[in-house]
């Protein structure tokens, strides 16, 4: 049995996102599509008969032009399955830094951070002498970090309401790309913050991402494109300017400001949204082509219990080619990728082979697991 086994794939009733993300009286059109795709990337302990496959439909806004997702996926069924992203590796060590020392710049007294995941960004505050209210809204219930200034509450901030409370600042972190409606969110985000308050926040960077073919740059959890341009649109219609900025390879951080004075910004063009989809797609479709033509009847390794193995396995690459899927989060070895039969194994079982081939495309993270991977094995061949 092999995740192409179309009779056995479970369909899943869909939410229609009936208009844009940025204008309610806008359709969207569709133009390309991944078919019969898996909704959760990442690990499974359970069956692969269980695994749930969706179309995955990309429009835009006729409006706009800007890219997003026509089907969404419950959220509770979406992230149902924890994942933990952004705990392993410098890139994501580099990012939490950087990020933290923007937040330090300015100080903070009580901190609502969104999505705080397993207590990654706080890390970087605990050491601080300093008495302050750290307060951590994850869905997850993962965050397991005990000190008295921080608090966790179980929960999605869109179903989020403290009694009388509001903050100074408020952070989220590779969050507002997942969001479904980012104007209501945003302007949730106003409302919590004292006057003059501070959003802190973090997104892909997506124009990059794409640009590289980085396939974890839009899919069932990234609804919708977002770069600079986007993210100032979005800040200024619902009340927020951008005081200071970090852009790198990775993440585009800002610290943006609470205004009184809500703008409606006149320039929302963002077709080329739609441009660098596309060739991303087409792009990405002949690769895989000639990945599998490398291939033949070979036997090779897949990196990534992630998007980065399924779109390659969506697109073409035989599962029965697949050794296995190798990835360094300890949490996902021994388990199965979801919507395939693939075993997930760390890459230290390449120690002792002879000349092994890794099929890797992980984006702005390649270079960083493909060190890691020579000094288990010199000789690997990487494709």
């Amino acid at each position: 049995m092999t995740s192409s086994t179309l009779n056995l794939k479970n369909k899943l009733n869909t939410v229609r996102r009936e208009t844009s993300v940025l204008f309610q009286d806008s359709q969207l059109k569709e133009f390309c599509s991944f078919k019969e795709f898996p909704i959760y990337m990442g690990s499974d302990g359970e069956e692969y008969s269980q695994d749930l496959f969706v179309d995955m439909k990309w429009g835009y806004c006729e409006k706009s032009g800007l890219v997003q997702l026509m089907e969404l996926i419950p959220l509770d069924l979406l992230y149902s399955k924890h994942h933990n992203p952004g705990v392993t590796g410098k890139t994501w060590e580099d990012h939490h830094f950087q990020l933290s020392n923007l937040i330090k710049k300015k100080g903070f007294n009580n901190v609502l951070e969104i999505g705080g995941a397993t207590g990654t960004l706080f890390n970087h505050f605990i050491k601080s002498n300093d008495r302050f209210f750290w307060n951590v809204l994850e869905p997850s219930g993962v965050c397991k970090i005990t000190d008295d200034r921080i608090s966790v509450v179980i929960d999605y901030f869109e179903n989020y309401n403290p009694n009388n409370v509001s903050y100074d600042v408020i952070v989220h972190s590779h969050v507002l790309e997942h969001v479904y409606d980012p104007i209501t969110f945003l302007n949730k985000s106003w409302d919590l913050l004292d006057e003059g308050g501070y959003q802190y926040i973090s997104i892909p960077n997506m124009k990059e991402w794409l640009e590289m073919g980085h396939t974890n740059t839009l899919m069932f959890e990234h609804t919708y494109y977002i770069d600079e341009k986007v993210l100032e649109y979005l800040l200024n219609k619902t009340g927020f300017v951008i005081e200071d900025k970090v852009v790198n390879h990775h993440s585009i951080m800002v610290r943006s400001k609470k205004v009184n004075k809500k703008i409606n910004p006149e320039d929302y063009d963002f077709e080329y949204s739609k441009k660098l989809f596309e060739r991303y797609y087409n792009n990405l479709i002949d690769d895989v082509k000639k990945i599998v033509e490398q291939v033949g009847n070979d036997k090779v390794y897949l990196f990534g219990a992630h998007i980065f193995a399924q779109i390659y396995l969506n697109l073409g690459l035989n599962e029965d080619n697949i050794i296995s899927i190798l990835d360094n989060n300890t949490e996902k070895q021994g388990r199965r990728l979801y919507g395939t039969n693939l075993i997930i194994n760390s890459p230290k079982v390449l120690g002792d082979c002879v000349d092994p081939t890794v099929i890797i495309r992980a984006g702005s993270y390649t270079n960083e697991i493909v060190c890691g991977i020579m000094k288990i094995n010199k000789d690997t061949i990487f494709y």
